[in-house]
């Protein structure tokens, strides 16, 4: 059996780069800067094993220290179609590169707002209709 799907689309940037794509990031800028955008991940172009047969794209967003220099990176990867989780899957760093937070996220420019300030505004959306009602 052969699932098909329309590819994700994810924000694609550097902040060592861009400093367009530190935190907070806002992408109305990405209209006025032209320098990171919505990319088509497909979910095999890339992938390498074990990925490559059962695999499914995702977007993804990174802080890690480079050289003692935070580095926040936003793109594509690829998980196994039955990985639901939000964990990266395993990166080797070298001795200049310590991870920080890694996470993964399956719809359009997730990985644009950390999932802390999205859940945020879901909670603080009704208290906010409560008090100017």
């Amino acid at each position: 059996m052969v699932k098909s799907g329309e590819a994700v689309r994810c924000w694609s940037c550097s902040s060592d780069l861009n400093p367009y794509c530190n935190d907070p990031f806002v992408p109305s800028l990405a209209d006025t800067s032209g320098l990171f955008s919505l990319e088509y991940c497909d979910g095999n172009t890339g992938a390498s094993y074990p990925y490559l047969t059962t695999s499914k794209s995702a977007c993804k967003k990174q802080k890690k220290y480079i050289g003692g220099n935070l580095v926040i990176s936003r793109g594509c990867t690829w998980k196994r179609q039955d990985d639901y989780s939000t964990a990266c899957a395993a990166s080797s760093s070298g001795a200049n590169e310590v991870t920080l937070y890694c996470e993964t996220c399956d719809r359009d420019g997730c990985n644009g707002a950390s999932a802390v300030g999205m859940a945020m505004a879901l909670m603080m959306a009704p208290l906010g209709l409560l008090l100017f009602k």
